[in-house]
């Protein structure tokens, strides 16, 4: 009888993992998921708290018997599938199967790399099978498939046979299909850049390239050819005269981007070798489960590369510090080993995507590995090598030439400035003076940089690095005009998604999870719903009419916010803080209710159907009682002789009315066999059915009632000042809006459920210093709220509000104080999607101050930062920030990435 049965999901896996074990153990295949839903039916019993019906996929019956044989002659037996929900999930449905073989003893064991140390580190500490990851991978399972298969049918009646819909692929769809609208719909504006070729007097030789920055201080937007030329005729003009306005040169350190995660990888390996995300995965799959490096056998290179977690193991972080210091310099290793901060709902135990053993260059490999491999294992390698480096230092050099006088004095500023500008023209006097910028950057020390060309690793390059030097001119010497060069240009629309840039969308949405982006990505492809052309997705015909259909009939279901809250469910439920039916059952409710809305929308159109069934409420009709709920009052007599009378009136009824009506026919049904009957020979039976068990369903939930408590903080927050709404991605996020919705429900006298009350309470917590008696109010809904022990307090009860010292708030005022004095902000500046607006940022600090009475560590720092940048246009700066105490602000925390700020125009 063998000792030890070891089994994982592929043979390149079982290969590498069996050079460490021993001859008595076992190491087999399960060849993937062993068990799934059944592909012909349903698979889920809604009655029975949506149990799944599992059965032997295909692959399953093929592999389960040998399987088993192994299982009965063993002692023990290692289940070492992979560290994630689905590796979890396959675990537990192989011990599901196995354990009626034999009396061998589970274990789970799990490995973020194969590597010998990993391995023997697993078997040394075994656990059991996590259930919560089980849930979530179950959750996720039974989600898709109620989604999929009661909306797909739809799609086969009204678009095509044989299209379906899916919880997140129709997202992704939506995002494509969106950006393709905004492609159509967009008209391009007219511009003109002017750029300036200077010389000094006693430098005549040597010119200096410059771009107009900024007209009369605001930024400059030539908007056509006639503004081109008037601005142009009155720079050459002779009366007009140019002096070197501003020399500056700024030190910036440039940090190295973390290492690799699933989403990341896929993006870099998409933008710069063009590598489609399912490509990327299949590819890092092969380097961690083993490449033949010789007689040896397999050896894993890299980690396991589903993971949304930043983190690195300390062994790794010293072999790293270690080889740097031995391949590049001392000088090259950081005084403290880099870390990085992943999201909040990031796998912590995880590591990033990294090189199991660093001593591996992409060099040494190049023999063992194809070319796609090797691409890579260079890309991941340069990666984490990197980020282990210290940050590149480097020199900003600005040279700003200001032209004013002359003709100039006569021009007015209409179709020289951006739109944008809170100035109005139409008022302004005449004159302007122009500001023309040179920017280039110098590298005093290249750090992490040594390691890669940054166009390897898929990060954008700032135009400022690559600038040739420029001139050594000091402040107010005069400058000649050499050249004046206009250029006609067009805004351009946005870009269409690239798989990459699809993959970062998803996940900047919160739409999906590591294992889930390149699945996504390639079902929508694999379905015709978009087509790849020269590496850009475009949906097709089909794909648009799905996308149309699936959002005009449920909007909220396929909305990309609802989507991303979903996947934080899931999150809860992984972590063991909802319960997996708890969560499908909220949804399920939900859900219904948009499929009911949906068949309303079919009654609408069939008046023959709707007069058939309000034949049924006869003159003499036992109708119920009516029933009140808060101010309202639902009178089913009423509302019967009302919709009749609408129709008499020759007024269409509402989808919402058509809803009605059918709710109120299901209600009766049960003991009036005739309405049935009646349905049945209009094509609406199994509509009224499947509303009379939805009723049944709901009978037995216990109803809610409104908590006075509740009420009371609501209405405490009733006169608050909302802050404006933030738009993040496709979402938007409206305190007030929100607030309005709970308000007019707890109004209506239905009660908040669980998830409302916590959601209210962090918006409390959120204004807690604008609330009167905050603390009394948030304590007696603490029980209700559901926020007893998050976070890291397991006994906190009640978000405290922040408590400002002293010497905070006289800082904070202290700032606010400096920034009135500043005249002229440094213009918005933008990179990849993010833009960096100093003035808006000041603006919005001092709203949140003035609203909630507090601001964070992290802003009070960033604050910090940009008021310094200011510090020559602040009168007596040095003085007020040693009185304010600005030193003792500390440094932002070093976040995962890191904002390249740079207003330089290109070149």
């Amino acid at each position: 009888m063998a000792d030890k049965l070891v089994v994982v999901e592929s043979p390149a896996k079982a290969r590498t993992i069996g050079r460490f074990l021993g001859a008595k153990v076992q190491v087999q295949a399960s060849m993937g998921h062993v068990r799934d839903l059944p592909q012909g039916t349903l698979g889920v019993d809604i009655a029975k708290d949506f149990k799944p019906d599992y059965e032997l996929t295909q692959n399953g019956k093929r592999i389960i018997k040998s399987l088993r044989q192994a299982a009965a002659k063993a002692d023990d037996i290692y289940l070492a599938t992979d560290p994630d929900r689905e590796g979890e999930a396959i675990a537990w449905h192989l011990q599901e199967v196995l354990k009626t073989a034999g009396k061998g003893r589970f274990h789970r064991i799990t490995f973020h790399e194969i590597t010998q140390s990993a391995i023997e580190r697993s078997f040394a500490t075994p656990g059991s099978i996590a259930l919560n990851l089980v849930d979530a991978q179950q959750a996720r399972r039974v989600l898709d498939r109620l989604v999929g298969y009661q909306v797909s049918p739809l799609l086969w009646r009204n678009i095509q046979k044989g299209t379906s819909a899916g919880r997140v692929q129709s997202v992704a769809l939506r995002l494509v299909v969106e950006r393709e609208r905004e492609i159509q719909a967009f008209k391009p504006d007219e511009y003109w850049n002017l750029d300036a070729l200077f010389a000094t007097q006693d430098q005549q030789a040597t010119t200096l390239k410059t771009r107009l920055s900024r007209v009369n201080g605001e930024k400059a937007w030539v908007a056509s050819a006639t503004d081109a030329e008037r601005l142009a005729a009155a720079l050459e003009d002779a009366g007009c005269a140019h002096r070197v306005a501003k020399v500056a040169s700024t030190p910036r350190r440039k940090n190295a981007a973390p290492p690799f995660i699933t989403s990341t990888l896929q993006q870099a390996a998409g933008s710069s070798m063009k590598m489609g995300a399912t490509q990327t995965m299949r590819i890092a799959q092969d380097l961690y489960e083993g490449i033949e490096l010789g007689s040896g056998g397999p050896v894993g290179l890299i980690t396991y590369m589903r993971t949304d977690s930043v983190n690195i193991a300390k062994e790794a972080q010293e072999q790293a510090r270690a080889f740097i210091a031995k391949t590049f310099g001392s000088e090259y290793v950081p005084e403290k080993p880099n870390s990085y901060s992943s999201r909040k709902s990031a796998q912590e135990a995880h590591e990033a995507i990294r090189p199991t053993d660093v001593t591996r260059t992409p060099e040494s490999l190049a023999q063992h590995l194809t070319p796609p491999q090797q691409k890579i294992y260079r890309l991941i390698w340069n990666r984490f090598v990197a980020s282990q480096m210290a940050p590149a230092k480097q020199m900003d050099h600005v040279i700003e030439i200001e032209s004013a006088g002359g003709q100039l004095r006569n021009l007015t500023l209409a179709g020289l400035i951006s739109k944008d500008s809170k100035l109005d023209v139409t008022k302004a006097a005449p004159g302007v003076a122009c500001t023309f910028r040179a920017a280039a950057r110098e590298t005093l020390f290249p750090g992490y940089l040594r390691v890669y060309n940054i166009k390897d690793i898929g990060e954008e390059e700032d135009p400022a690095d690559a600038a040739r030097p420029l001139p050594a001119l000091r402040e107010g010497m005069p400058c000649l005009l050499k050249e004046l060069l206009r250029e006609q240009n067009f805004t351009t629309p946005p870009s269409r998604y690239s798989e990459a840039s699809l993959v970062k969308a998803l996940e900047q949405n919160g739409v999906g999870r590591p294992s889930t982006y390149a699945t996504t990505v390639n079902t929508i492809q694999e379905r015709d719903y978009v087509n790849k052309d020269k590496g850009a997705l475009a949906p097709t015909d089909l794909g648009c009419k799905v996308n149309d259909y699936l959002v005009q009939q449920m909007p909220d279901l396929f909305d990309i916010g609802f989507t991303a809250q979903m996947e934080n469910s899931l999150d809860q439920v992984e972590e063991g803080n909802v319960n997996w039916v708890v969560m499908i059952r909220d949804f399920f409710t939900q859900f219904q209710q948009w499929l009911g809305n949906h068949g309303a929308a079919k009654l609408q159109a069939n008046p023959d159907s709707t007069n058939a069934l309000l034949a049924l409420f006869g003159k003499d009709f036992p109708f119920d009682a009516p029933i009140v709920k808060g101010p309202r009052t639902y009178d089913d007599k009423k509302f019967i002789e009302s919709i009749r009378q609408q129709l008499a009136d020759g007024k269409a009824l509402t989808d919402r009315q058509n809803n009605a009506l059918l709710i109120i026919v299901a209600r009766y049904a049960p003991k009036h066999p005739e309405f049935l009957r009646v349905a049945d020979e209009v094509g609406l039976g199994d509509t009224i059915r499947k509303q009379i068990a939805d009723d049944a369903q709901a009978a037995e939930k216990p109803v809610l009632e409104a908590d006075p408590r509740v009420n009371a903080l609501i209405a405490a927050m009733k006169d608050l000042s909302w802050s404006a709404a933030v738009k993040r991605g496709n979402r938007t996020y409206d305190d007030g809006k929100f607030y309005k919705s709970l308000a007019k429900q707890a109004e209506s006298g239905k009660a908040l459920s669980p998830a409302q009350v916590g959601a209210l309470a962090k918006l409390a917590a959120k204004y807690a210093a604008a609330i009167p008696n905050y603390q009394e109010l948030a304590g007696a809904i603490a029980a209700n709220s559901g926020t007893e022990g998050e976070g890291d307090n397991p006994g906190a009860t009640v978000a405290e509000p922040v408590v400002l010292s002293a010497e905070d708030k006289t800082r904070i005022e202290t700032l606010l104080a400096m920034t009135d004095a500043i005249s002229e902000w440094q213009p918005p500046s933008k990179s990849g999607r993010r833009t960096f607006d100093d003035h808006e940022f000041v603006e919005s600090l001092r709203t949140q101050y003035q609203q909630k009475g507090s601001l964070s560590e992290r802003q009070l720092a960033a604050f910090s930062k940009v008021v310094k940048k200011y510090a020559e246009q602040i009168p007596g700066y040095a003085e007020k920030a040693a009185a304010g105490g600005l030193d003792a602000i500390p440094a932002p925390a070093k976040k995962s990435w890191t904002p390249r700020r740079s207003f330089k125009p290109r070149k």
